[in-house]
Protein backbone atom coordinates (compact mmCIF):
# COMPACT_ATOMS: atom_id res chain seq x y z
CA UNK A 1 0.00 0.00 0.00
CA UNK A 2 0.90 3.51 0.01
CA UNK A 3 1.93 4.29 3.55
CA UNK A 4 -1.43 6.92 3.90
CA UNK A 5 -3.08 5.00 7.12
CA UNK A 6 -0.37 7.12 9.53
CA UNK A 7 -0.45 8.44 13.43
CA UNK A 8 -0.17 11.77 14.31
CA UNK A 9 2.77 11.54 16.01
CA UNK A 10 2.31 14.96 18.38
CA UNK A 11 -1.02 13.71 19.80
CA UNK A 12 -0.18 10.71 20.67
CA UNK A 13 0.66 9.51 24.31
CA UNK A 14 4.44 8.85 24.88
CA UNK A 15 3.82 5.17 26.28
CA UNK A 16 1.14 4.76 23.08
CA UNK A 17 3.98 5.64 20.59
CA UNK A 18 6.48 3.32 22.27
CA UNK A 19 3.98 0.65 21.59
CA UNK A 20 3.26 1.63 17.90
CA UNK A 21 7.01 1.94 17.35
CA UNK A 22 7.45 -1.84 19.07
CA UNK A 23 4.75 -3.08 16.39
CA UNK A 24 6.33 -1.18 13.52
CA UNK A 25 9.92 -2.48 14.50
CA UNK A 26 8.76 -5.86 14.86
CA UNK A 27 6.63 -6.06 11.21
CA UNK A 28 9.72 -4.88 9.90
CA UNK A 29 12.14 -7.86 11.49
CA UNK A 30 9.50 -10.39 10.34
CA UNK A 31 9.37 -8.98 6.61
CA UNK A 32 12.73 -9.70 6.65
CA UNK A 33 12.72 -13.01 8.04
CA UNK A 34 9.84 -14.32 5.93
CA UNK A 35 10.46 -12.54 2.95
CA UNK A 36 13.77 -11.16 2.58
CA UNK A 37 15.71 -7.44 3.18
CA UNK A 38 14.23 -5.98 -0.07
CA UNK A 39 10.81 -6.53 0.87
CA UNK A 40 11.31 -5.38 4.34
CA UNK A 41 12.61 -2.05 2.85
CA UNK A 42 9.03 -1.54 1.60
CA UNK A 43 7.27 -1.41 4.86
CA UNK A 44 4.57 1.18 4.76
CA UNK A 45 2.51 2.60 8.09
CA UNK A 46 -0.75 0.96 6.69
CA UNK A 47 0.14 -2.87 7.94
CA UNK A 48 1.27 -1.48 11.18
CA UNK A 49 -2.30 -0.31 11.41
CA UNK A 50 -3.67 -3.73 10.07
CA UNK A 51 -1.67 -5.59 12.62
CA UNK A 52 -2.34 -3.10 15.36
CA UNK A 53 -6.18 -3.50 15.08
CA UNK A 54 -5.80 -7.53 15.16
CA UNK A 55 -3.90 -7.59 18.21
CA UNK A 56 -6.52 -4.69 19.50
CA UNK A 57 -9.04 -7.43 19.21
CA UNK A 58 -7.44 -10.42 19.85
CA UNK A 59 -8.72 -12.34 23.49
CA UNK A 60 -4.79 -12.88 24.38
CA UNK A 61 -2.42 -10.16 25.84
CA UNK A 62 0.11 -8.95 23.64
CA UNK A 63 3.30 -8.98 24.97
CA UNK A 64 6.33 -7.07 24.25
CA UNK A 65 10.27 -6.87 25.18
CA UNK A 66 13.04 -5.30 24.50
CA UNK A 67 15.50 -6.28 21.91
CA UNK A 68 18.31 -4.97 19.40
CA UNK A 69 17.59 -3.64 15.70
CA UNK A 70 20.38 -3.70 13.19
CA UNK A 71 18.94 -0.63 12.19
CA UNK A 72 19.24 1.71 15.68
CA UNK A 73 22.31 -0.71 16.96
CA UNK A 74 23.11 1.56 20.02
CA UNK A 75 19.51 1.24 21.30
CA UNK A 76 17.18 -1.94 22.46
CA UNK A 77 14.07 -1.15 21.13
CA UNK A 78 10.51 -2.47 21.76
CA UNK A 79 9.27 -5.59 19.65
CA UNK A 80 5.90 -7.77 20.01
CA UNK A 81 6.31 -11.32 21.47
CA UNK A 82 3.75 -12.80 20.00
CA UNK A 83 3.89 -12.48 16.18
CA UNK A 84 0.27 -14.18 15.11
CA UNK A 85 -0.72 -10.50 13.55
CA UNK A 86 2.59 -9.37 12.84
CA UNK A 87 3.19 -12.33 10.23
CA UNK A 88 -0.63 -11.85 8.93
CA UNK A 89 0.13 -7.83 8.12
CA UNK A 90 3.53 -9.29 6.69
CA UNK A 91 1.77 -11.44 4.68
CA UNK A 92 -0.65 -8.97 3.25
CA UNK A 93 2.45 -6.98 2.67
CA UNK A 94 4.38 -9.25 0.53
CA UNK A 95 0.96 -9.91 -1.81
CA UNK A 96 -0.14 -6.39 -2.22
CA UNK A 97 3.55 -5.18 -2.75
CA UNK A 98 3.09 -8.13 -5.48
CA UNK A 99 0.31 -6.44 -7.82
CA UNK A 100 1.73 -2.91 -6.70
CA UNK A 101 4.94 -4.02 -8.82
CA UNK A 102 1.77 -5.06 -11.72
CA UNK A 103 0.09 -2.01 -12.06
CA UNK A 104 3.62 -0.10 -12.15
CA UNK A 105 4.38 -2.16 -15.27
CA UNK A 106 0.88 -1.30 -16.80
CA UNK A 107 1.14 2.51 -16.18
CA UNK A 108 4.07 3.43 -15.37
CA UNK A 109 7.09 5.37 -17.41
CA UNK A 110 9.64 3.94 -18.74
CA UNK A 111 11.91 3.83 -15.50
CA UNK A 112 9.43 3.23 -13.62
CA UNK A 113 8.53 -0.32 -15.53
CA UNK A 114 12.25 -1.50 -15.95
CA UNK A 115 12.62 -0.82 -12.39
CA UNK A 116 9.17 -2.90 -11.20
CA UNK A 117 10.34 -5.56 -13.91
CA UNK A 118 13.46 -5.87 -11.85
CA UNK A 119 11.92 -5.60 -8.47
CA UNK A 120 9.30 -8.50 -9.01
CA UNK A 121 12.25 -10.55 -10.30
CA UNK A 122 14.18 -10.19 -6.94
CA UNK A 123 11.01 -11.26 -5.00
CA UNK A 124 9.23 -13.27 -6.87
CA UNK A 125 10.35 -16.42 -4.85
CA UNK A 126 9.07 -13.88 -1.92
CA UNK A 127 5.56 -13.73 -3.40
CA UNK A 128 5.40 -17.72 -4.26
CA UNK A 129 5.69 -17.82 -0.68
CA UNK A 130 3.59 -15.35 0.64
CA UNK A 131 0.51 -16.72 -2.12
CA UNK A 132 0.90 -20.36 -0.79
CA UNK A 133 0.68 -19.02 2.77
CA UNK A 134 -2.40 -17.37 1.91
CA UNK A 135 -4.11 -18.54 -1.61
CA UNK A 136 -7.27 -17.10 -0.98
CA UNK A 137 -6.41 -13.77 -0.70
CA UNK A 138 -4.08 -14.03 -3.48
CA UNK A 139 -7.29 -15.38 -5.43
CA UNK A 140 -9.05 -12.41 -4.60
CA UNK A 141 -6.41 -9.82 -4.37
CA UNK A 142 -6.01 -10.84 -8.36
CA UNK A 143 -9.32 -10.64 -9.58
CA UNK A 144 -10.23 -7.38 -7.45
CA UNK A 145 -7.07 -5.69 -9.41
CA UNK A 146 -8.52 -7.18 -12.73
CA UNK A 147 -11.66 -5.50 -11.66
CA UNK A 148 -10.00 -2.18 -11.08
CA UNK A 149 -8.53 -1.72 -14.80
CA UNK A 150 -11.97 -2.17 -16.09
CA UNK A 151 -13.16 -0.21 -14.11
CA UNK A 152 -10.58 2.74 -14.91
CA UNK A 153 -10.96 2.14 -18.46
CA UNK A 154 -15.10 1.69 -18.82
CA UNK A 155 -15.07 4.75 -15.92
CA UNK A 156 -18.42 5.35 -14.56
CA UNK A 157 -18.26 7.11 -11.23
CA UNK A 158 -15.91 7.76 -8.24
CA UNK A 159 -17.55 4.87 -6.13
CA UNK A 160 -16.76 2.26 -8.85
CA UNK A 161 -13.57 3.26 -9.42
CA UNK A 162 -12.74 3.33 -5.41
CA UNK A 163 -13.98 -0.69 -5.10
CA UNK A 164 -12.05 -2.72 -5.68
CA UNK A 165 -9.37 -1.40 -3.53
CA UNK A 166 -11.94 -0.81 -0.88
CA UNK A 167 -12.85 -4.68 -1.27
CA UNK A 168 -9.16 -5.95 -1.02
CA UNK A 169 -8.77 -4.01 2.29
CA UNK A 170 -12.92 -5.26 3.14
CA UNK A 171 -10.98 -8.66 3.06
CA UNK A 172 -8.08 -8.68 4.86
CA UNK A 173 -9.52 -6.61 7.91
CA UNK A 174 -12.65 -9.11 8.06
CA UNK A 175 -10.02 -12.21 8.50
CA UNK A 176 -8.89 -10.28 11.59
CA UNK A 177 -11.67 -11.96 13.60
CA UNK A 178 -13.23 -15.47 13.50
CA UNK A 179 -16.53 -14.09 15.61
CA UNK A 180 -19.14 -13.42 12.51
CA UNK A 181 -20.67 -9.82 14.38
CA UNK A 182 -16.80 -8.39 14.48
CA UNK A 183 -16.69 -10.04 11.36
CA UNK A 184 -19.17 -7.62 9.59
CA UNK A 185 -18.39 -4.57 10.89
CA UNK A 186 -14.43 -5.22 10.62
CA UNK A 187 -15.51 -5.63 6.78
CA UNK A 188 -17.24 -2.32 6.92
CA UNK A 189 -14.10 -1.11 8.25
CA UNK A 190 -12.04 -2.42 5.64
CA UNK A 191 -13.85 -1.25 3.00
CA UNK A 192 -13.88 2.73 4.14
CA UNK A 193 -10.21 2.21 4.67
CA UNK A 194 -9.68 0.96 1.23
CA UNK A 195 -11.93 3.35 -0.51
CA UNK A 196 -9.58 5.96 1.66
CA UNK A 197 -6.36 4.80 0.49
CA UNK A 198 -7.42 4.74 -3.08
CA UNK A 199 -8.54 8.17 -2.64
CA UNK A 200 -5.83 10.24 -1.16
CA UNK A 201 -3.45 8.05 -3.26
CA UNK A 202 -5.88 9.44 -6.57
CA UNK A 203 -5.67 13.47 -4.33
CA UNK A 204 -1.89 12.82 -3.91
CA UNK A 205 -1.18 11.96 -7.34
CA UNK A 206 -3.19 14.15 -9.37
CA UNK A 207 -1.52 17.31 -9.81
CA UNK A 208 1.63 14.40 -11.35
CA UNK A 209 -1.57 12.54 -13.38
CA UNK A 210 -2.63 15.88 -14.80
CA UNK A 211 1.16 16.91 -16.31
CA UNK A 212 1.35 13.54 -17.49
CA UNK A 213 -1.78 13.36 -19.15
CA UNK A 214 -2.66 9.95 -17.24
CA UNK A 215 -5.80 8.76 -15.80
CA UNK A 216 -6.90 10.18 -12.54
CA UNK A 217 -10.39 9.72 -11.14
CA UNK A 218 -11.15 12.85 -9.19
CA UNK A 219 -10.82 14.72 -12.65
CA UNK A 220 -12.75 12.19 -15.08
CA UNK A 221 -15.64 12.16 -12.51
CA UNK A 222 -16.16 16.13 -11.82
CA UNK A 223 -14.09 17.78 -14.96
CA UNK A 224 -16.44 20.87 -15.02
CA UNK A 225 -14.46 22.00 -11.24
CA UNK A 226 -11.70 22.53 -13.42
CA UNK A 227 -13.29 24.25 -16.29
CA UNK A 228 -14.59 26.73 -13.46
CA UNK A 229 -11.59 26.83 -11.82
CA UNK A 230 -8.30 25.58 -13.34
CA UNK A 231 -5.89 25.95 -10.55
CA UNK A 232 -7.85 22.94 -9.41
CA UNK A 233 -8.53 24.25 -6.16
CA UNK A 234 -12.16 23.18 -5.94
CA UNK A 235 -11.67 20.06 -7.37
CA UNK A 236 -8.79 19.60 -3.72
CA UNK A 237 -12.16 20.90 -1.74
CA UNK A 238 -14.15 18.29 -3.12
CA UNK A 239 -11.67 15.52 -3.00
CA UNK A 240 -11.04 16.42 0.90
CA UNK A 241 -14.91 16.67 1.52
CA UNK A 242 -15.53 12.38 0.02
CA UNK A 243 -12.29 11.63 2.20
CA UNK A 244 -13.44 13.54 5.40
CA UNK A 245 -17.25 11.45 4.81
CA UNK A 246 -15.14 8.50 4.36
CA UNK A 247 -12.91 8.38 7.28
CA UNK A 248 -16.25 9.65 9.46
CA UNK A 249 -17.79 6.63 8.12
CA UNK A 250 -14.50 4.25 9.26
CA UNK A 251 -14.97 6.01 12.81
CA UNK A 252 -18.78 4.88 12.92
CA UNK A 253 -17.84 1.32 12.15
CA UNK A 254 -14.99 1.60 14.84
CA UNK A 255 -17.36 2.27 17.68
CA UNK A 256 -18.88 -1.32 16.96
CA UNK A 257 -16.05 -3.02 17.63
CA UNK A 258 -14.95 -4.87 21.12
CA UNK A 259 -11.53 -3.35 21.27
CA UNK A 260 -9.00 -4.98 23.83
CA UNK A 261 -6.26 -2.82 24.20
CA UNK A 262 -4.26 0.39 21.83
CA UNK A 263 -7.87 2.23 21.74
CA UNK A 264 -5.36 4.96 21.71
CA UNK A 265 -3.59 4.66 18.77
CA UNK A 266 -6.28 3.65 16.77
CA UNK A 267 -8.63 6.26 17.74
CA UNK A 268 -5.24 8.86 17.10
CA UNK A 269 -4.89 7.19 13.58
CA UNK A 270 -8.72 7.63 12.40
CA UNK A 271 -9.52 10.54 14.35
CA UNK A 272 -6.31 12.59 13.84
CA UNK A 273 -3.57 11.63 11.73
CA UNK A 274 -5.55 10.13 8.52
CA UNK A 275 -7.57 13.64 8.63
CA UNK A 276 -4.13 15.19 8.43
CA UNK A 277 -2.48 13.39 5.62
CA UNK A 278 -5.63 14.43 3.95
CA UNK A 279 -5.13 17.94 4.22
CA UNK A 280 -1.27 17.30 3.46
CA UNK A 281 -2.31 14.94 -0.34
CA UNK A 282 -4.31 18.45 -1.00
CA UNK A 283 -1.73 20.58 -0.86
CA UNK A 284 0.45 21.91 -3.51
CA UNK A 285 3.45 19.77 -4.37
CA UNK A 286 5.48 23.17 -4.29
CA UNK A 287 3.47 24.29 -1.10
CA UNK A 288 4.98 20.89 0.22
CA UNK A 289 8.38 21.40 -0.54
CA UNK A 290 8.05 25.21 1.20
CA UNK A 291 6.89 23.78 4.29
CA UNK A 292 9.38 21.22 4.61
CA UNK A 293 12.03 23.43 3.91
CA UNK A 294 10.89 25.88 6.40
CA UNK A 295 10.37 22.74 9.13
CA UNK A 296 14.44 22.08 8.62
Amino acid sequence: MFGYVRIAKPELKMGDYDRYQGVYCSLCRRLGKRYGLLVRCTLSYDFTCLALLGMALSEDCVGFRRGRCPYHPLRRRLCCSDTTYIDYAADAAMLLLWYQLSDTLEDGGFWERLGARLFRLAVRRSYRKAAALRPAWDAAIAEEKRRQVQCERQFTSLDAAADPTARMLALLARDLSDDPRQRRVLDRLGYCLGRYVYLTDALDDWEEDRRRGRFNPYERAHPELLREDPSGQSLRAYAQEALQATIAELRRAYELLDVRRFDGILRNIWEQGMPLTVVWAATDRKERRRQYEGSV
